[in-house]
């Protein structure tokens, strides 16, 4: 796993990792309304690739590709040229999941006209545009996964190394294995590094988070860790475990004390971005535009800044040609206001993001995020426009 791939996601984590319950995009011109067995057999009829998205609707990578790369024009015309594609929502179609021993999501499956109905190739996780459509075209070239594997950037016992270790022993369900590695980089990854902070406090938890999901045996071993964050006030440590372990009440419980403490604005100063995925999970839109948002067009022009320092070259990183965090990194002052709402400051929000970054791909995630926002409004009469 290179470190350009991991830098992409810590990048994208405050999206990623926070965003689930802004609700569905879209739907994507991507896909089929063919049935699976349909799909299939019309692929093979035109002789085309097929592509079988398994999603579900509470899964953040998977609503992130909704809004991003699903809907990007140059992905929906490859699929438009050289495959069928349907989604598949596990919840819904467990017998074809369970066929495909599908057991995380996003999962891609990809079958060849010429597989003989066999699995050619699959990759699980969230896929830029960039990204997806390389690995569709290697596809296409008769490349599989274990073909194209990227090579990791350095050698020895790397925090990279272990990130890229971690992450495939998963896919492989090796997860005893996988738990020893991110114990590894819990407890030698540095919060006050920039890039390693990012990695530890957000891509970190929510690898563990799953992990547990699948081998709850280690639990044990991370609830320790847990109370003893609390007890040695180690705040940041005890939000990131509580994420991990999806003790999102025990944040919220907190939180509700702290928020009536003057002394307690400055933790959330520092540490509001490890309280965004516990107020969003549970609608408390109105708590984060007031306490993690206060001031969001200065958030928005420091967002900026910082993603237009992080697509400039450095040693240790690099970014795809035409990636840019900076609409995703937004995602969540607007979304805030737009579900709390604050109508007249979500609209100075809007302006600031299109007058900072003028793309078709910030005006199009700032809309699919507030029809998402509007339609929880709308079935929820606590809500009012302010």
């Amino acid at each position: 796993m290179s470190v350009k791939k991991w830098y992409q996601l810590s990048a994208l984590s405050l999206a990623v990792a926070f965003s689930f319950n802004l609700a569905a995009f879209a739907e994507s011109e991507a896909f089929s309304k063919l049935t699976y067995k349909q799909a299939k057999e019309q692929a093979q009829k035109e002789g085309k690739i097929l592509i079988v998205d398994f999603m579900a609707t509470w899964c953040p990578p998977c609503k992130k590709m909704d809004s991003t790369t699903w809907v990007d024009p140059k992905v929906t015309e490859w699929v438009k040229q050289n495959a069928i594609a349907v989604q598949i929502d596990v919840d819904k179609d467990a017998e074809t999941t369970s066929a495909l021993n599908v057991d995380s999501m996003p999962t891609l499956v990809l079958f060849k006209p010429d597989g003989g109905g066999k699995e050619f190739t699959r990759e699980s996780g969230y896929q830029s545009p960039e990204e997806l459509l390389q690995w569709l075209s290697n596809t296409k070239s008769g490349k599989n996964a274990e073909q194209v594997k990227e090579e990791t950037s350095n050698s020895g016992d790397s925090a990279w190394d272990r990130i890229g270790k971690a992450f495939e022993l998963m896919k492989t369900k090796k997860y005893a294995e996988a738990q020893d590695e991110y114990f590894w980089l819990w407890t030698n990854l540095r919060n006050d590094d920039p890039i390693m902070g990012e990695l530890r406090q957000k891509v970190v938890p929510l690898q563990v988070n799953t992990l547990l999901k699948r081998f709850p045996e280690v639990k044990g071993k991370w609830v320790t860790l847990q109370d003893a964050a609390e007890k040695e006030n180690k705040r940041a440590d005890w939000l990131s475990l509580n994420m991990m372990l999806d003790d999102n009440e025990r944040t919220l419980l907190w939180f509700d004390k702290a928020k009536g403490d003057a002394a307690q604005r400055q933790t959330f100063d520092s540490l509001g971005h490890l309280l965004e995925y516990p107020l969003f999970a549970g609608k408390r839109y109105n708590d984060a535009a007031i306490y993690l948002y206060p001031k969001p067009i200065e958030k928005i022009q420091s967002y900026h800044k910082t993603a237009q320092a992080m697509m400039k070259p450095r040693p240790d990183t690099e970014f795809a040609k035409g990636f840019d965090p900076f609409p995703s990194m937004v995602l969540l002052v607007y979304g805030a206001y737009v579900g709390a709402g604050k109508d007249a400051d979500a609209k100075k929000i809007y302006d600031e993001c299109i007058r900072l970054d003028d793309t078709t791909a910030m005006k199009e995630m700032l809309e699919n995020v507030s029809k998402s926002m509007e339609k929880a409004r709308a079935s929820d009469t606590s809500v009012k426009k302010q």
